[in-house]
């Protein structure tokens, strides 16, 4: 049984002035909000778009009401999307919950029933966003409220994990109640980043937490306009006392009444389609260990200052990093090594986004965007043929392939055969090549070891080169280096 919240009597001047700000205009209506029968969801699909309505926007009669059960101002969201979403399936699904109106509940002591129905909805918007993501594992979602529904949303993405929050493309929130000032993502609306929701100036009522989006906030946009009620709370003007305090209350409760009436609305949907991701396009994802996968079809969101980094995480190893502005090289691909050790079997993998201050090394930045896909790794690593083991300058090495170059993200056409100085590194001291089959199989690559080199070895390294002609580059390296002693 969801809890039921206790308000002091002492409180209760308090609880009228914020009751008088968030209802006189639906005051007319106060008559109790029936329960909602569970609604079949719709089958697995390419993009699910998850509505939850404002208060008493379920309920036929009251302002907002919407046969598709999600309210107004999330269907026209929801039409603006789908018409966007081109060569995308995008099916909606209405959040069943109660949406209990505004009036009578916020009247004190009636507080309860209106925290019971934001927190049923935030319970049911967890159970069935688990279970959907269990059911439909190749499905994208996007999440869309108002008002109390926008409440319901913002609360429970702050507790999923990332099981279900890395399925989510957009997150829509129109006249949110608990609007944090600041907060990550896109503050879109007349009301500026500074916005202060009704929730988070009584939070001993609202239970509302404050806390910032974080990772997720890439993929939030937040609606709010100057002076709305509910997303722009401000208690010092909203006396219902004073002539100018019932103006004011009247004021902002028509301004969050209003976002249906203009544009805003249809841009959101626009915004939300924009930020529909597919599955990321992974060229050789499986090999042999030491393998390299080629990931495209990602973007890393802009961010106001800094770099973006792209974290790679391969099979059976840790992050490797790499750098670049805002909207630069990591909009083509990225390359995601697995270990020369890892155990053959299927590993997650892992792309991911984060906001860096420095562009030369990791600064902890927020994650903004995370990718997966899994990587399998067939057999060990493939070894490279060296001979002689040990050698002096002046002698033939020969170089013999140890499992071939494969195809990554095309057939490779040649193979380069490079040795560096093993102390003094740099570029390579002697070079060569080989044409690969369509196999991937080369022949042997002779090289003749310089003079004034090679007093502590060489080290010896295979590319298979697999350019075209465009960038990047789709060469790889599939074999971990071998050291050829001095002799």
């Amino acid at each position: 049984m969801a809890p039921r919240i206790r308000v002091r009597e002492g409180h209760a001047a308090l609880m009228r002035r914020i009751l008088a700000a968030l209802v006189l205009a639906a005051a007319a209506l106060a008559v109790p909000a029936p329960a909602h029968a569970a609604v079949a969801p719709p089958k697995c699909g390419d993009v699910l778009f998850v509505g939850v309505a404002g208060s008493g926007e379920a309920d036929k009669g009251w302002p907002g009401y919407d046969k598709s059960g999600m309210g107004a101002e999330v269907t026209t969201v929801y039409h603006a999307l789908q018409a966007k979403a081109k060569g995308r399936s995008v099916t909606a699904y209405a959040l069943p919950y109660r949406a209990a109106p505004v009036l009578p509940t916020m009247i004190h002591p009636g507080i309860g029933t209106f925290m019971e129905s934001l927190i049923e909805g935030e319970r049911d918007l967890n159970t069935f966003l688990l279970e959907r993501t269990r059911l439909c594992r190749g499905e994208r979602l996007v999440l869309a409220g108002f008002s109390q529904g926008a409440m319901v949303i913002h609360r429970s993405v702050q507790v999923l994990g990332s099981r279900v929050t890395d399925r989510i493309d957009a997150i829509v929130l129109i006249g949110d109640g608990d609007r944090l000032p600041g907060d990550d993502g896109q503050m879109l609306g007349t009301a500026g980043n500074r916005a202060k929701g009704v929730g988070l100036w009584y939070p001993q009522f609202s239970l509302a937490s404050g806390r910032r989006f974080g990772a997720i906030g890439a993929r939030v946009l937040s609606l709010c306009n100057l002076a709305d009620i509910v997303c722009d709370h401000r208690p010092a003007l909203y006396n219902p006392l004073t002539s100018a305090g019932r103006m004011a209350m009247v004021a902002g409760t028509v301004v969050h009444m209003s976002y249906r009436l203009g544009p805003q609305l249809a841009d959101l949907g626009a915004k939300a389609a924009a930020k529909l991701r597919g599955p990321l396009t992974v060229y050789r994802p499986s090999g042999r260990a030491g393998f390299v996968s080629y990931a495209t079809d990602f973007a890393c969101p802009a961010v106001s200052s800094g770099y973006v980094l792209v974290v790679t995480r391969g099979a059976g190893q840790a992050p490797s990093e790499a750098y670049a502005e805002p909207y630069d090289e990591f909009s083509r691909g990225a390359w995601v090594r697995t270990s020369e050790n890892a155990a053959p079997g299927t590993h997650r993998a892992t792309v991911d986004c984060e906001a860096s201050t420095d562009p030369n090394e990791r600064t902890g930045g927020r994650s903004l965007a995370a990718y997966t896909f899994t990587q399998t790794v067939t057999t060990t690593k493939p070894i490279l043929g060296v001979s002689p083991a040990a050698a002096r300058p002046g002698q033939v090495l020969t170089v013999t392939d140890g499992g071939g170059c494969g195809a990554y993200p095309k057939p490779a056409q040649t193979v380069e055969v490079a040795v560096h100085d093993a102390i003094r590194g740099g570029k390579p001291v002697v070079e060569g090549t080989a044409p690969v089959s369509v196999a991937g199989r080369w022949n042997a690559v002779r090289l003749t070891l310089p003079a004034g080199s090679g007093a502590g070895g060489w080290h010896v390294s295979a590319t298979c080169r697999a350019t075209d002609g465009r960038n990047p580059d789709q060469s790889y390296q599939p074999y971990p280096g071998v050291t050829v002693a001095a002799g």
